[in-house]
């Protein structure tokens, strides 16, 4: 006799249960998905014993016919696609007829569903994927599901779930997530007879973050709706002050499944890059992508969880666009036209930051980044000022015009002084704002040295009166040499002096309020400190935090003449939002909230 023998239905069906069915959440996840499809606008999930002892899910969506739910629970079984091309085509949420039997053979399933033509209801009750029950009962339209004591027929598995409430941690976490998918779907979520999570179905994504999230997330978001052919993305990304230490709060949806993508999440990554979160942190988004069904391929991983694009780079390109633009839409020191010709400034930095900070040309910026100014007139306190952003046309790395504007555009202020001898206070209309000085002449320099090594220009360092020899560690002197082209291209006239020695005949040729003799080496200890495995990290941090060093700080006196061109200066950046480490630069206070405060 031979070895290889056919297995029975019930051990396939185990078999694709394990694939499909790993926890109870997974099971809450394939029932609501069943339930979206059908179209519901109202789904209701309850759970005790964190789903082992039962998950019960009802909506209000279609129905299904009664001659239809024996089939229903058959493998592959499914009424979402008729032929492999359908799955180019499809829409769904499930497709593959799995689910359901896989879910059937590993627990006891009740299914009662009621059509909008029958006039009665149909109830299937299986237990081990064997129908035992079946008759007619009273109904309303939709379907209810009962999953009792799941993994009853495999131990092993059983013996591998985690607590009630770790449990059930994993099926409130999911949920919430396909709530914020489906804004249209009122989701509620009831555990051991405790309402635990409610969504109302309204359609309003911040709504619902205000319930998840709390007050002060929901306040601190920017809208993302960007389109581009046929790839729409829409949701809300985090300001400076929503940056986090971990990917947690980064969900992303593919036409409202939740998916992981490596190509989209380091997109986002580069997007908020330099101003969003500051480095080493990581943005607050919620996004969903509709795109055609021939654009991905979701049937690689039984979860659905993973997804390939056919056109990785395409779609990390306007994953990109999506997120750098809304971030440069917020309205800045009165200036609310920053959305005006901004696309080909995205693309710039997209290519600035996706080809290894190439540098092709030798156009310098011509624009004062410092805090010097040559005005003779001093900025007083009380005085109302003007700045007028002229047109000007900016040049791409490619020689394309980059920011183009029609008109002239005013921006009126009114000075008021310094607090604290870090903030510099400003009255536009019926706002107040506190500039920080650090974090604003910060973002200035960053923009300063960063064109300058964006465009090759080797005539950017300052020379110092009397070159410096340093005597570095090991460690030290290592990052040096391995970096050496680095130090030259951002400003830095070094040479190697000796075994373990350097020796700085000049600095980056930008102005400075600190000791400048100090920016090497606290750029030095700052690099080998938080030191990254990718090149792209420590140009970038290396570019920061040469500017971070040559800043002005907090406590330094300004001059008027100092104050009043670091803020026009600071007006005329395209992102002016943040320092590059993510500290905002800029701090607003409406007349209205400081009346509120204080009656």
């Amino acid at each position: 006799m031979g070895n290889i023998v056919l297995l029975d239905d019930l051990t396939i069906n185990q078999i694709a249960a394990g694939e499909v069915i790993e926890r109870p959440a997974n099971v809450v996840k394939e029932l609501v998905e069943n339930a979206i499809d059908a179209g519901s606008t109202t789904i209701t999930v309850e759970i005790k014993q964190g789903g082992k002892s039962l998950i019960k899910v009802i909506d209000n969506g279609k129905g299904i016919l009664r001659e239809d739910i024996p089939n229903a629970i058959e493998r592959h079984a499914t009424s979402k696609i008729k032929s492999v091309e359908d799955l180019e085509k499809t829409y769904t949420m499930g497709f593959r007829g799995e689910a359901l039997a896989s879910i059937a053979s590993i627990s006891r399933l009740t299914i009662i569903s009621k059509t909008e033509q029958e006039e009665l209801g149909f109830k299937v009750v299986t237990e081990a994927g064997d129908i035992i029950e079946a008759e007619e009962v009273g109904a309303k339209v939709g379907t209810t599901m009962l999953v009792e004591n799941l993994f009853f027929n495999t131990p092993v598995r059983y013996k591998f779930l985690k607590q009630d409430a770790t449990e059930f941690k994993f099926i409130k976490d999911w949920m919430q997530k396909v709530a914020l998918a489906n804004l249209n779907i009122a989701f509620k979520l009831i555990n051991d007879g405790k309402q635990v999570f409610q969504s109302n179905g309204n359609g309003n994504i911040r709504d619902l973050i205000y319930v998840l999230y709390g007050k002060d997330t929901s306040e601190n978001l920017i809208d993302v709706d960007y389109k581009e052919e046929n790839i729409h993305i829409t949701g809300v990304i985090g300001n400076t002050l929503m940056a986090r230490e971990s990917r947690k709060d980064q969900i992303i949806f593919l036409n409202k499944r939740n998916i992981r993508n490596q190509v989209l999440t380091s997109s986002a990554d580069q997007a908020f890059k330099g101003g969003g979160t500051g480095i080493g942190k990581f943005g607050f988004f919620i996004l969903n992508l509709e795109m055609p069904a021939d654009f991905y391929d979701i049937n690689v991983h039984p979860t659905k969880m993973e997804v390939r694009f056919k056109n990785e780079s395409e779609i990390y390109r306007v994953f990109y666009h999506a997120i750098k633009s809304s971030i440069l839409s917020k309205d800045f020191l009165g200036n609310n036209e920053q959305e005006e010709k901004k696309k080909d400034y995205v693309e710039n930095e997209f290519k600035f930051l996706t080809s290894h900070f190439g540098r092709e040309n030798n156009n310098p910026i011509n624009r004062i980044y410092g805090v010097n100014s040559n005005k003779k007139d001093d900025l007083k306190e009380g005085e109302k000022r003007t700045v007028t952003l002229e047109n000007e046309n900016a040049t791409s790395q490619d020689g394309q015009e980059l920011i183009k504007r029609e008109n002239q555009r005013k921006v009126d202020y009114v000075y008021k002084g310094i607090l604290f001898r870090t903030y510099i206070v400003v009255e536009i209309g019926d706002e107040i704002y506190l500039i920080d000085q650090h974090a604003a002449h910060e973002r200035l320099l960053y923009e300063k040295i960063r064109a300058n090594y964006k465009s090759n220009i080797k005539t950017n360092s300052q020379m110092m009166l009397v070159p410096e020899v340093y005597d570095l560690t090991h460690k030290e002197i290592e990052f040096v040499k391995n970096n050496i082209e680095l130090f030259k291209n951002i400003g830095f006239d070094i040479e190697l002096f000796g075994e373990n020695s350097v020796k700085i005949n000049g600095i980056p040729d930008i102005d400075y309020r600190v000791n400048s003799k100090n920016v090497f080496l606290d750029t030095l200890d700052e690099m080998i400190t938080n030191e990254r495995s990718t090149s792209k990290d420590v140009e970038e941090r290396f570019i920061a935090t040469v500017a971070c060093k040559a800043a002005v700080k907090a406590n330094m006196d300004l001059t008027p003449q100092e104050v009043d061109n670091l803020i026009q200066n600071l007006l005329t950046l395209k992102n002016p939002y943040t320092c590059p480490h993510g500290r905002p630069t800029t701090i607003k206070f409406s007349k209205d909230e400081i009346s509120k405060r204080i009656n």
